[in-house]
């Protein structure tokens, strides 16, 4: 079984036109248990402290109001009065549903901050592959533990506003594809060496600074060995204007190069080689738990085609070789490759600094130091007339104090010479 099971569905802003009369009713009720107007509502049922209270060591995590919690955190009673009027009146469609654990994962999940990592991990996954974007959408979730080894997470999320033109999404139901990706990512945040890929992600990335410091970059043009002439030859090609990071759009044509680049670095260098060795065993280990929970949910992708698999064990191995749909391995392969390149593209800016240095021709670096040079000057003046404004302002109105007091005492006196006669 896989390590999740997890349901989803939603409620209409208003019934379908061919709605009948009893059906028109029965969607009003619904619709205001879950836009939280009706006396007893969705809201009720996620805050039950029969089903929140179970584990009593979590105190402090049950108290009333304070239950309720999203990817970022726990919702404060302000926000959820917020999101109280918004549901009232919101003509979105509003999801809901849960996510259950089994019991081993069930384990993990006795606390509000233990889902929070949960779904800040991976809600976003379910999003990001359907049609509505993950920035406009309010999640409200709360945690039940009164099944001893089934603990789950209920949800419910509407869009925050209406599009560009002024409509909500209509489509309801989301892609097999939107879900899949989910459910695999959920097991891949369940599992027990998950950290492990981020601790040799974050060694690699460490190990090529050390094994080529940027602090080097002003050798490069000297030098004569393979990976000084393939830096300084990309360093020749790096575009004059627009950002200079790997994914962006005017480093599209030379992302192939940068990879060469990368490629050879980590081939002339032993200890390189060693740690990227090691960050793809370890996200082979990865491939291998999604490709389980796609083989225990009897899931599989054949040329793009979602598949219903029998239970022959067999037979699951075989289809479940191609798994086109599935994307979250292959966002991680892009992220190492944007990281990695991202570096490069950084040293061969620095070759092309330390050159422009010895020829005093301008490049694109140097350009760009000199415009935050021009910037900071620019603020240091403003700020130098600003406070000079400030001081004669001051001054002035020190000035005008002083005479009114002047003047003030010169009429006193006028007065008691005149009351004296």
């Amino acid at each position: 079984m896989p390590a999740i099971i997890f349901n989803i569905a939603f409620t209409t802003a208003s019934a379908p036109r061919s709605a009948s009369v009893r059906q028109r009713v029965e969607h009003a009720q619904r619709r205001a248990y879950y836009n939280w107007t009706a006396p007893y509502n969705f809201k009720a049922y996620m805050e039950d402290k029969k089903k929140t209270e179970t584990h009593k060591d979590y105190a402090d995590y049950m108290k009333k109001g304070d239950v309720l919690f999203n990817q970022d955190g726990v919702l404060s009673q302000k926000k959820l009065d917020e999101v109280k009027a918004n549901l009232a009146t919101t003509k979105s469609i509003i999801w809901h549903g849960f996510i259950s654990f089994d019991e081993e994962c069930s384990k993990q999940f006795k606390s509000k901050s233990a889902c929070i990592d949960f779904l800040h991990d991976t809600f976003n996954v379910l999003l990001d592959h359907s049609h509505l974007d993950s920035r406009n959408v309010e999640l409200i979730a709360s945690l039940h533990t009164d099944t001893e080894h089934h603990h789950h997470i209920h949800f419910t999320f509407f869009e925050k506003s209406a599009k560009k033109n002024g409509n909500y999404a209509r489509k309801g139901t989301f892609s097999q594809r939107a879900i899949d990706n989910f459910v695999v990512s959920s097991n891949l945040y369940l599992d027990e060496r998950r950290q492990q890929l981020h601790i040799k992600r974050d060694r690699l990335i460490e190990r090529i600074k050390q094994s080529y410091p940027t602090r080097q970059a002003r050798e490069y043009s000297h030098r004569t060995d393979e990976v000084a002439k393939a830096v300084t030859q990309l360093a020749a090609k790096l575009p004059e204007d627009g950002r200079l990071g790997y994914n962006s759009a005017n480093m599209a044509e030379l992302r192939k190069d940068v990879d060469k680049v990368v490629n050879l670095l980590i081939s002339k260098d032993k200890d390189l080689a060693n740690a990227y060795v090691e960050w793809q065993n370890e996200l082979s280990h990865r491939e291998d738990v999604a490709r389980r929970a796609m083989t225990d949910s009897r899931f599989a992708y054949v040329s793009g085609e979602r598949k219903k698999l029998p239970t022959d064990s067999d037979a699951v191995a075989t289809n479940v070789a191609n798994w086109d749909n599935i994307r979250v391995i292959e966002d991680i392969r892009k992220d190492m490759s944007a990281r990695l390149g991202n570096y490069v593209i950084k040293l061969a800016a620095n070759v092309s600094r330390a050159k422009s240095r010895l020829t005093g021709k301008p490049t694109r670096a140097g350009k760009i130091i000199a415009r935050q040079a021009r910037s900071q000057l620019a603020r240091g003046v403003r700020d130098i007339a600003r406070a000079m404004v400030n001081t004669i302002e001051r001054q002035k109105t020190d000035f005008t104090r002083e005479l009114h007091k002047a003047e003030y005492e010169v009429q006193t006196q006028q007065r008691k010479v005149s009351n004296g006669k």
